[in-house]
């Protein structure tokens, strides 16, 4: 039996989505050759896909990590205050005080928040993370009848918040402000769906104008308008947290670590970045969209790369992940699933009624299960790939921005 100073120690930084999946797959699957410990701020699991609903008062469970994650894995709550890349020991500022984690390998799976790029976003909210959520609710509740409200960006996160707001408070004037066509990414007839359904939910839809500005009760616009709103949503610029930059990793215009096909920092071999803390070149250039879609295949990958190291068998495979569809949820009646191709392209009929609710069901509420089954079976988690000859395109990712200062 291997001893603990045999087994590699791996820190697992972030539980969303992708730091969860990584820590059970790695810790299921390594045949008891790593230790794998998980810090995360908060003791409790958030399903990121329902913030929107966290926002308007929904209940939205938040299992234990401890739990989540089982006994084959070592959970620390905390906010890692430093990475310690030269030592291989974190600092993580927790309930019990300061900390110092050892590690041989690092994951950092922190996610992303939400950043307004504009002069007066103290005045905005968001739900980038869940403590925005929880004071978009508490926000929303003060809101008196008949107040307008706008919703920036036209993404999917705004498109999913704006019908939320909409169905939920009826008696608000409610907008949603995109620069570019409301419902743009959808091929014609997706689009138009996007369009007709808002408008169903009396979602004044402003295509084509961007924000300059926010003021405590309006929205100045770049051609000089203003729109009253007494509350505003931001829901586009997410950026992950500095703390890849602060510690002196390479990171793009996001902050999100630059990494190899491989998820490995390009300046830090014995760093990986999963999900939206992490920038993988993508086929066809650019990088990969900051989704479920992709944190799941990322993590599960970081992990069997681990998992191959630990035992001997080093795997310098790149990921291979293609797309197969989006669905995005208009309130909880409305819903469009979307064909896309294995680029994440839209591309034929957009789907809509019964089928694109049930798979927007199904996303949302299975994200939490697909961790619990990868625990329990390792391996299980599953990504369509690329298609053939896509991986030749992506090339090693340049570094946008230099590394941060470690001081």
């Amino acid at each position: 039996m291997s001893t603990a100073a045999q087994r590699m120690q791996v820190l697992v930084v972030g539980a969303g989505y992708a730091g969860a999946t990584a820590a059970v797959r790695l810790a299921g699957r390594a045949a008891g050759r790593v230790d794998v410990t998980v810090v995360n701020p908060r003791p409790g699991f958030v399903n990121r896909l329902r913030l929107h609903h966290v926002a308007v008062g929904q209940r939205v469970a938040a299992p234990a990590l401890a739990t989540m994650l089982g006994a084959g894995v070592w959970f620390v709550e905390g906010q890692v205050t430093d990475l310690g890349l030269d030592t291989g020991r974190a600092v993580v500022a927790g309930p019990g005080g300061p900390r110092t984690v050892r590690y041989d390998r690092l994951v950092l799976a922190t996610g992303s928040t939400t950043e307004v790029p504009v002069p007066g976003g103290e005045h905005a909210h968001a739900v980038g993370d869940i403590g925005a959520a929880r004071r978009l609710r508490h926000a929303l509740d003060g809101v008196a009848a008949g107040a307008d409200v706008a919703v920036v960006g036209g993404g999917f996160t705004g498109l999913e918040t704006v019908g939320e707001l909409a169905e939920h408070r009826p008696d608000l004037r409610v907008r949603l402000v995109t620069a570019g066509e409301v419902g743009g990414w959808f091929p014609p007839r997706g689009a138009a769906h996007v369009r007709r359904t808002l408008a169903t939910l009396g979602v004044e839809a402003v295509g084509g104008r961007r924000v300059a500005a926010v003021e405590p009760d309006r929205v100045l616009l770049d051609d000089g308008d203003a729109l009253p709103a007494a509350l505003m949503v931001w829901c586009g610029g997410f950026v992950a947290p500095s703390l890849a930059w602060n510690a002196g990793l390479a990171v793009d215009e996001r902050g999100a670590v630059l990494t190899d096909t491989r998820l490995r920092s390009v300046t830090h071999d014995h760093v990986l970045a999963v999900g939206d803390a992490g920038h993988a070149p993508a086929p066809g250039g650019g990088r990969y969209s900051m989704s479920c879609q992709y944190a799941f295949p990322s993590a599960a990958h970081a992990a069997d790369l681990l998992v191959a190291e630990a035992l001997g068998t080093p795997d310098t495979r790149p990921l291979d992940l293609g797309f197969t569809a989006r669905v995005v949820s208009l309130g909880r009646h409305h819903a469009v699933l979307q064909p896309t191709d294995r680029r994440d392209t839209a591309r034929g009929r957009a789907i809509t009624g019964r089928a694109a609710l049930a798979t927007k069901w199904f996303q949302v509420r299975g994200t939490v299960s697909a961790i619990g089954l990868e625990r329990r079976f390792p391996g299980v988690v599953h990504w369509p790939h690329a298609d053939a000859g896509d991986h030749a395109d992506a090339g090693a990712v340049t570094p946008a921005v230099a590394a941060g200062s470690a001081s």
